[in-house]
């Protein structure tokens, strides 16, 4: 009897280390997918900055417009 219920909760607690590594490995997945959309997001800024900032030297009164 104390067997089976030692094999139970070996069963649970192996399960439940299955569980925590999938979510582990979503995790990773969601931080490395979230890693990459900065990444994207930081280099579209730039492309925008840069143009900004020749514009202001054009016509310092557009840049109101363009404002983030």
């Amino acid at each position: 009897m104390a067997a089976d219920l030692f094999t139970m909760r070996l069963a649970d607690a192996q399960q439940r280390i299955k569980q925590t590594e999938l979510a582990l490995v979503l995790s990773e997945k969601m931080v490395a997918e979230n890693l990459a959309l900065s990444s994207r997001i930081r280099s579209a800024r730039r492309r925008i900055v840069k143009p900004r900032g020749r514009l202001a030297t054009i016509d310092p009164t557009t840049l109101k417009e363009f404002a983030l």
